[in-house]
């Protein structure tokens, strides 16, 4: 079941979410339905502070944090895949992994390659 919110916003608020919903190919409503879905999902410490940081127009601050947040995801992402392929047994197991000894030869035999190639 879906309710319709109505929201008041700033022109500039309401400008930057025309912005994005056009880059991302999506309706207004839909960017705002995301917008809203993902904001009450957050802990409330964290929907405070960024709430603060736009009160005090701290531009820094914000890009810092969405690439801070970029990087985590990835990260998130990366393990997620690796977990993901790991479980599909696609890669062997065990006894098709590389001992210590093994992979350290194989970065000096590309190294050495590398260094043929300069």
């Amino acid at each position: 079941m879906s309710s319709t919110i109505s929201a008041n916003v700033d022109s500039s608020t309401a400008t930057k979410l025309k912005v994005v919903a056009s880059m991302e190919n999506r309706s207004v409503s839909n960017a705002v339905s995301s917008a809203i879905t993902v904001f009450v999902g957050l802990p409330k410490g964290v929907r405070d502070f960024l709430l603060e940081l736009n009160a005090q127009n701290d531009q820094d601050t914000i890009a810092r944090l969405g690439r801070e947040m970029m990087a985590a995801a990835a990260r998130v992402r990366l393990e997620k895949a690796t977990a993901d392929l790991a479980c599909e047994r696609r890669f062997g197991g065990p006894e098709h992994a590389s001992s210590e000894i093994d992979m350290m030869e194989e970065a000096t035999a590309l190294s050495r390659l590398a260094a043929q190639r300069i």
